[in-house]
This record gives structure tokens, C-alpha cells and sequence, in this order.
């Protein structure tokens, strides 16, 4: 899993007499197996060959198939103060790098952060007893399987596994 997924590095190239865009200019971003170049020229978004004169950000963005990414929350059992640990993984794969860097514009820059912010696994809380891990897995896969994630813009995303380790109890904080 890498931690700046999709988006790798962005820069912006405007206005060509500041040093860091000198610099920038010099020493261009370059795309590597597995990713690609977004540049934004006049407002638009464009991969591809461009004229790198003209381009006002260029964006480097992961276009590898099936990037792992991971959610993890905590849900309580049904007949103790305990909760289970439950890890999601996912395969994400970019589908549209244009629609990708819009929606960096948009704030939806962190894939990761999205994808925990689900609310669907908060619905089983105090759903199962202790010791029941292989029930809540078959729970939380059935809930996610038919759509495993929040709607990502350009990205599609599987679910790949879900892992609920065994419950332990809850941090009372006696003080």
C-alpha cells in the first residue's frame, strides 16, 4: 500500500518568474511503470502528450491495478464491554486519472480516509457475542460485497478481505 494513493506528487507551474517553478520546470515530473501525467492547461485536464510551456499544474497519479488499501474499525459485542478489531482490505484501481486530480480539487484527495468513513460496519455493533468472529466476517462481507465502498470519483474499488481478530475489552478510564 502506498500512502499517497492515487495522487503521487502535484506541482504547480504558475507563474513561470517564481524560482521554485524555474526549478520545477528543470526538473520535471516523470511517470514510471504504473503511472501517469495529468497536466492542466487553461483550466483543463489532459494526459497525454502536451506542451509542458502551456501547462499550469502537472500531476502525477498511480494507475497500477488492484493497490491495496485498508479501514479499520472497532465494533462492539453484543453481550460484553468488549469490541472486535475489523480490518477491510480493498483493490483499488484508477479508472479515469482526469476525474482523479478533479477530485483533488474537490477535496476528495485521501481514498483511504473515504473508505473508513463508511457507516455501513457501525450498523452490526452489538450484533454478535464474543467469540462469534467468523459470523461477524460472513456479516460484514455480505454488507459490503454488493458495493464494497463509498463512491470513489475514478476509482474502482473491490473488496478484497475482511479480517475481525477476537474481541477484547474496552479502555475504561477510571479516574
Amino acid at each position: 500500500m502506498t500512502t499517497r494513493y492515487p495522487i503521487l506528487r502535484h506541482r504547480e507551474l504558475r507563474p513561470r518568474l517564481r524560482w521554485s517553478a524555474w526549478r520545477q520546470r528543470r526538473a520535471p515530473l516523470v511517470a514510471q511503470a504504473g503511472e501517469i501525467l495529468v497536466h492542466e492547461i487553461d483550466g483543463n485536464h489532459r494526459t497525454g502528450a502536451v506542451d509542458p510551456a502551456r501547462a499550469t499544474a502537472v500531476t502525477l497519479v498511480d494507475v497500477r491495478p488492484d493497490v491495496q488499501l485498508f479501514a479499520t474499525w472497532h465494533l462492539t459485542t453484543s453481550d460484553s464491554a468488549a469490541r472486535f478489531p475489523v480490518r477491510v482490505t480493498y483493490h483499488c484501481t484508477v479508472m479515469d486519472p482526469v476525474t482523479v486530480v478533479r477530485g483533488r480539487r474537490a477535496g476528495l484527495w485521501d481514498p483511504s480516509w473515504v473508505l473508513a468513513q463508511d457507516p455501513r460496519p457501525h450498523h452490526l455493533h452489538a450484533r454478535h457475542p464474543e467469540g462469534d468472529e467468523n459470523g461477524l466476517r460472513r456479516s460484514l462481507t455480505a454488507l459490503l460485497s454488493p458495493s464494497p465502498a463509498p463512491p470513489l470519483p475514478g476509482i474502482r474499488v473491490e473488496l478484497g478481505h475482511v479480517d475481525v481478530g477476537s474481541a477484547w475489552p474496552n479502555d475504561i478510564d477510571e479516574a
